[in-house]
């Protein structure tokens, strides 16, 4: 059976470090990861430092390559989180000046992709908490260039946002009807799944988190049409914050032992996964 983890981090100083998480996914039966970006401040940088940013996403990129090595597919999506917007406001930093180096991070993530370095950009979007109107509106029109530039370099999209139900997905989608973003290319990251079916109406790709109580048995009763997540956030100070992606693989493997789904509907779910990073699962051994 193949299992695909759409989105975790991994950070080797606070935790295991990519390597050793890849080693026991593949172990667990693990065939694929997404590495995304974590926060700058993660790796020790400086909100809106420009010289972090590139090192946060060399940081993303090395840990693509670290999967690799273990033999799994593996790709990078690099980007910067909401957080930054509100942590930049909050420094003192004027609406202009988060907007235009949010934009300036996703051109950079632009340029990852068109090398062949990052298959995505991520995570952008809103902050999951309230931070405000100003900052909401703010970050909205950061994701808007983000949609458009991923567009243009044919990029997947990783988004974190607020957990709202058809809301956020209305929302979301309106946003990337603007941007003319590429449907089947805007990944609701901690997707809800209440929300998911209206999701993949609207265009978007639901990223179902597995661990979180309650919600992969009620992904379970949908149809097939949405990809899973560890959000793993590889932080020893954190135990237990999310499940790690070895835990996703045996959960997998329990509920069809469970009967509680067969083999054939989680084939499907990584078939979704194939459809979203064409070139990396056809093109990665």
């Amino acid at each position: 059976m193949r299992i695909f983890d759409n989105h975790a981090h991994a950070n080797e100083a606070t935790g295991l470090g990519a390597a050793e998480v890849a080693k026991r996914f593949k172990r667990a039966g693990g065939t694929g990861i997404i590495f995304v970006s974590l926060l700058t401040w993660s790796i020790g940088g400086v909100p809106g430092d420009r010289s972090w940013v590139e090192k946060l996403y060399e940081h993303t990129v090395k840990n693509s390559e670290a999967a690799r090595a273990q033999g799994l597919i593996s790709g990078a999506v690099v980007g910067v989180h909401p957080a930054e917007c509100v942590k930049l406001r909050e420094s003192g930093w004027g609406e202009d000046e988060v907007e235009d180096f949010m934009r300036w991070t996703a051109d950079l993530a632009a340029r990852y992709v068109a090398e062949g370095r990052a298959v995505g950009f991520g995570e952008y979007g809103r902050p999951h908490w309230d931070a405000g109107p100003d900052v909401a509106a703010l970050c909205d029109r950061v994701l808007e260039y983000v949609l458009a530039r991923a567009r243009d370099v044919g990029a997947v999209v990783h988004l974190h946002l607020e957990r709202r139900g058809e809301e956020t997905v209305r929302s979301v989608a309106e946003i990337a009807r603007r941007a003319n973003a590429r449907p089947g290319a805007v990944v609701m990251h901690h997707a809800e799944p209440r929300a998911a079916p209206l999701a993949v109406e609207l265009g978007l790709v639901p990223s179902v988190p597995i661990g979180r109580r309650g919600e992969f048995e009620e992904a379970l009763r949908l149809e097939p049409i949405y990809v899973v997540e560890s959000d793993y956030i590889d932080d020893n100070a954190r135990p237990g914050a999310v499940i790690p992606p070895w835990s996703l693989a045996n959960k997998i493997r329990r509920a069809v032992e469970r009967g509680l789904a067969s083999e054939s509907y989680f084939e499907q779910i990584y078939i979704n996964t194939e459809t979203l990073y064409r070139a990396l699962l056809h093109s990665s051994t």
